[in-house]
């Protein structure tokens, strides 16, 4: 035992208290008391009693009318009764009432009185047990309602200041964007040195309003915000769309955009803004990263269970296996931030790591995986595969607006 328990024997015989305290004083700490209404007073004061041994007739209060009262008291401590046979109808209705955990008939066999008090002590510490553990799960249950009211807090929160950021960073980043290309028509035959640095200052604060788009999408994908808006897109026109979208970028490069796309894939439940945003930072990461005049590949064809599975591959500089590894955690990039140097298409121009996160974000938030392999110096290739319609719950139901794609 991990501590000596207490019991209370009661009983008007001085000589079987001192014989019972005397047998089972090595393994309790022993109370005694000569009547009901001394045992009681003992309750009272606060004594931590695990175990009361009562006998039934005493003078003044019968055992059983004691024990229902200690119940009311001590309601932990197990209680027994020592009866004779004479008494033995009191005593059933006394356990039939749940006054009393056993009872003994005189005259008490030791072996018995030890497998009885064992047992006590098994069911008290059991009660103890469950109830420290119900204390420690209320506890428990309590800390959790605090963090999730604080959470919820904090949700609101991010909201209110994605609202609020979302207005306050792109008006003054539009402003000197469209003062700028003001500028630039108000006098469009001005100094060479004059028109480079305005189109520094345009492409400063095209850089900068990517930047904050990217950190705003990130801030509400990694919340509970962030929802799908469901339509029925024809998938292979939607992929089409994408190429065209990015071809621009790759002409400026001298490089070849090779499309092969099923079309018999068919029409997806998705949305079509979250999947093109997806493809589209794909490809441009795949522009960024393939030398001038080098071949990508966009490639869609039917996946597992009716869905699809794109892949976007590059024949460029590829990825060492330890950045790999990590190539979808927000903001991570395998350069030095200190040379952080952005752009569309440029070659190994790179953002601060916020696409591929948002990529893996989206395709999952759809029910779909994103993979990526890759060897370094001969290219990568990213892996996309999104069922027919993500699982439930994760958008409104389609509406009845037209399709999309």
């Amino acid at each position: 035992m991990d501590r000596r328990h207490t019991l209370l024997i009661v009983d008007d015989e001085p000589s079987l208290l001192e014989s019972l305290s005397g047998l089972l004083r090595r393994r309790f700490e022993v109370l005694t008391a000569t009547s009901g209404e001394q045992a009681l007073a003992i309750l009272e004061r606060g004594a931590d009693v695990d175990v009361i041994l009562s006998d039934q007739r005493m003078p003044g209060m019968t055992g059983d009318s004691f024990l229902a009262r200690a119940r009311a008291i001590a309601p932990d401590a197990i209680r027994i009764l020592f009866t004779g046979y004479a008494e033995i109808g009191a005593v059933i209705n006394a356990v039939n009432r749940g006054e009393i955990f056993r009872f003994l008939l005189k005259p008490w066999d030791p072996e018995e009185l030890e497998a009885v008090l064992d047992a006590a002590v098994a069911q008290h510490d059991l009660i103890a047990d469950r109830r420290r553990l119900v204390e420690e799960l209320r506890a428990a249950n309590d800390r959790l309602t605090q963090a999730n009211r604080e959470l919820s807090d904090l949700n609101e929160l991010k909201g209110a200041f994605l609202e609020v950021a979302s207005h306050e960073f792109n008006t003054p980043i539009t402003l000197v964007h469209g003062m700028s290309e003001l500028i630039r028509l108000m006098n469009p035959d001005r100094d060479p040195v004059e028109a480079e640095l305005l189109e520094k200052l345009s492409e400063g604060a095209r850089r900068l309003a990517r930047l904050v788009a990217d950190t705003l999408k990130l801030m509400s994908a990694s919340g509970f915000r962030l929802s799908l808006r469901l339509a029925p897109v024809d998938l292979p026109a939607l992929l089409a769309q994408v190429a065209d979208q990015v071809s621009p970028f790759v002409l400026a490069r001298s490089q070849r955009l090779q499309c092969r796309i099923d079309p018999e894939l068919g029409r997806f439940e998705l949305d079509p803004d979250k999947v093109r945003d997806t493809l589209v930072n794909l490809l441009t990461n795949a522009i960024k990263f393939t030398p001038d005049g080098g071949l990508i590949e966009l490639v869609a064809e039917p996946g597992p269970e009716a869905g699809a599975v794109i892949r976007v591959i590059d024949h460029g500089v590829g990825i060492e296996p330890r950045a790999l590894a990590r190539l979808f955690e927000p903001f991570f990039t395998e350069f030095d931030p200190t040379y952080h140097s952005s752009g569309d298409f440029g070659f190994q121009k790179r953002g601060l790591g916020l696409g591929l996160s948002l990529v893996k974000k989206f395709v999952e938030l759809h029910g779909g995986r994103v993979a990526a392999h890759s060897i370094p110096g001969r290219g990568t290739t990213l892996v996309v595969t999104l069922p027919r319609r993500p699982p439930t719950g994760s958008g409104p139901p389609l509406s009845d607006r037209p399709p999309t794609g």
